[in-house]
């Protein structure tokens, strides 16, 4: 008589209901699971899985799927099934080796939890092809329609993807994707950023807009000369009003140059709505003017009428 199917909810009490005789190694799956066991074996899991020193309930195969006593005697018997599981119960299986990355309380307070996302919407478990695959090539199941296919390649093996990060977050943030093909973006579409190094996808109890810092902390990483601190310092950039960087410059993409939410004098306007009727110079901006030209803060002057902080 066969033993029952594991019920998902019941996955995560597998590992803690078997003895060290129910774990048989990774030879054993090898016999009717060659081909996924030789993709697991090129796969940064198997650098760490196949460690001798760990435990036998960490290696290996039977590291995520279980005890592979059972379920060698009899197909259908007891194994953990990713494919089966609710994302609540995958994320739960994953997490009992990477609690470090994330603690499953936190996680559930993100939005890529609420979204009813897991741990394998994005990632493979034991990726295929990565030897033999082209560098700039999907990966199988990739969507490569218009909506992410003008992004440029930019391997990170190490974290699994199912696909190239800034096609993968492409797949579901189609509007934040559709931006990156005005004429000034940064420069996702050209590999040479990706949309984790401003968001955290799975945010630690320490990160915040890495997915909540300031924008101000997460733009100067790079914008390191826009920073401060200035004698003279404007609000926006000073984090002491709206939402800092993103008053006047959009993250993604515009049609503007410098990413600028509007090149007239209304983006000044926004703010200093008593100035316009007043503006000496009609018909340009108050930086091209050649007074403000100081925008993101001054050492000299309040009005930024100097180019002693960066423009």
């Amino acid at each position: 008589m066969s033993a029952p199917p594991i019920k998902p909810h019941a996955a995560a009490d597998l590992f803690a209901r078997a003895h060290p005789d129910d774990f048989t190694g990774d030879k054993s799956c090898a016999e009717c699971h060659p081909s996924t066991v030789n993709e697991f074996a090129a796969s940064p899991h198997a650098a760490f899985m196949q460690d001798p020193k760990l435990p036998v309930e960490q290696r290996g195969c039977e590291g995520c799927h279980g005890p592979g006593k059972i379920h060698q005697a009899d197909k259908d018997a007891q194994v953990i099934s990713f494919t089966k599981m609710t994302p609540a119960e995958s994320n739960a299986a994953c997490l009992r080796c990477h609690a470090q990355t994330m603690s499953e309380s936190h996680w559930k307070r993100t939005e890529h939890a609420r979204a009813g996302l897991a741990c394998v919407t994005c990632h493979q478990i034991h990726p295929s092809d990565e030897k033999t695959r082209e560098p700039n090539a999907p990966n199988k199941g990739d969507v490569t329609d218009a909506k992410t296919n003008f992004f440029v390649a930019r391997r990170s093996p190490k974290a699994m993807l199912k696909s190239e990060e800034a096609q993968l977050c492409a797949q579901c943030h189609a509007t934040q994707a559709a931006e990156f093909k005005q004429a000034f973006h940064h420069p996702v579409p050209e590999g040479r950023v990706v949309c984790s190094d401003c968001h955290t996808p799975h945010p630690s109890k320490d990160s915040k807009v890495r997915a909540g810092v300031t924008y101000k902390e997460k733009c100067v990483t790079c914008h390191n000369e826009k920073a401060g601190p200035f004698v003279f310092e404007h609000d926006p950039v000073a984090g002491s009003s709206g939402t800092g960087c993103l008053e006047c410059h959009r993250p993604h993409g515009a049609n503007n140059p410098m990413l600028l939410v509007a090149t007239t004098r209304g983006l000044c306007g926004q703010c200093h709505t008593d100035k316009l009727a007043s503006s000496h110079h009609p018909g340009q901006t108050c930086w091209s003017a050649g007074c403000h030209v100081s925008t993101h803060g001054s050492n000299i002057n309040p009005d930024f009428l100097d180019q002693s902080g960066g423009r």
